[in-house]
């Protein structure tokens, strides 16, 4: 664990809410030294409790697919295991990877333009791992939503918006500005001028353009969970009762519960949801366990509980959407 003291805790706030957020505008909010909040974003980083600086891109602007793994492995030795990471991260539609504990050794998500390109990465898999792989799973996300605030504490109500599935019109330069910023959300509009051979105000007035048609959806960070006493558990879910009115009471409660992390919505398939639980221990599982089942028993049941190890790869859209 990492102690943190309430102006890390008010930086990271900010850096949730906007990873581009300049030093100095930072030391102005929080009343610090330009060159304090510097080496207090560095030691963070170093600590490994800032992971990565995110860009949240529309996944839909771009006309992709989204798909969750999970695998079950089997007769597998640490090597192989190893082995199998190291095949997956090179994939050019892999967004997010983690190991678990469970019914599922691991779990990871593909975006990708056409359905070709899911059955080409699941059959070279699938050939090279074969002996290794007992049952997975795949199915195809309709939405989901992911709350970092909720790891520093911040539980403010979040408004839902209806996100347009229309394919967005960008150039080749809007696509450059967006692999650069998807690797790195706090890249510096001077260092991204070098990259595209634009002018720096000419980046700008893109940027600006690419968040107002909501192509680029907000910045924030990723955080290791870990570090600041979680376990992270994963809950599968399927629904005994269908409709509007009980999507969007349950999609309210993931949203606004102080320990729900994320929450997936599949199209069809083994279950209807997938969440993430942020718990200090298997007691405090347990209690929102009981919770949960008291609101919602009357329309779901819990399939599957899992704990996730590791996040080995953090989210962002995969190199293949920008090539």
């Amino acid at each position: 664990m990492i102690k943190i003291d309430v102006y890390d805790k008010k930086i990271l706030e900010i850096l949730i809410n906007n990873s581009r957020t300049q030093v100095t505008t930072i030391a102005k909010k929080v009343r610090l030294k330009r060159e304090t909040v510097t080496y207090k974003i560095n030691r963070l980083i170093k600590e490994d409790l800032i992971k990565e600086f995110n860009a949240v891109l529309n996944e839909k602007k771009f006309g992709l697919s989204h798909y969750a793994v999970f695998l079950e492995l089997a007769n597998l030795q640490e090597e192989t295991e190893r082995e199998i990471l190291k095949n997956l991260k090179e994939n050019k539609n892999l967004c997010w990877i983690g190991t678990s504990a469970g019914k599922w050794s691991l779990t990871f998500d593909l975006i990708i333009k056409e359905d070709k390109e899911l059955n080409n990465t699941m059959d070279e898999l699938l050939t090279k791992f074969r002996k290794n792989i007992g049952d997975f799973v795949i199915l195809r996300l309709q939405e989901g939503n992911y709350f970092s605030s909720k790891l520093i504490g911040m539980n403010k109500k979040i408004k839902i918006e209806e996100i347009k599935e229309e394919k967005a019109k960008i150039d080749e330069i809007d696509k450059k500005i967006l692999s650069i910023i998807n690797r790195n959300s706090r890249v510096s509009l001077v260092e991204i001028s070098e990259k595209v051979k634009l002018t720096p105000n000419g980046i700008n007035n893109r940027i600006k353009a690419l968040e107002k048609n909501k192509i680029i959806l907000s910045y924030t960070i990723s955080l290791d969970w870990k570090k600041l006493g979680y376990e992270w558990y994963g809950i599968q879910l399927q629904l005994t009762k269908f409709g509007e009115e009980i999507n969007k009471k349950l999609i309210e409660y993931f949203t606004n519960h102080k320990s729900i992390i994320f929450y997936y919505k599949y199209l069809g398939g083994a279950w209807d949801y997938d969440f993430g639980v942020l718990v200090k221990n298997s007691i405090e599982l347990r209690e929102f366990i009981h919770e949960f089942r008291k609101n919602f028993s009357d329309c779901s049941k819990i399939s599957d509980v899992f704990i996730t190890l590791e996040e080995t790869s953090g989210y962002k859209l995969p190199r293949g959407v920008f090539e």
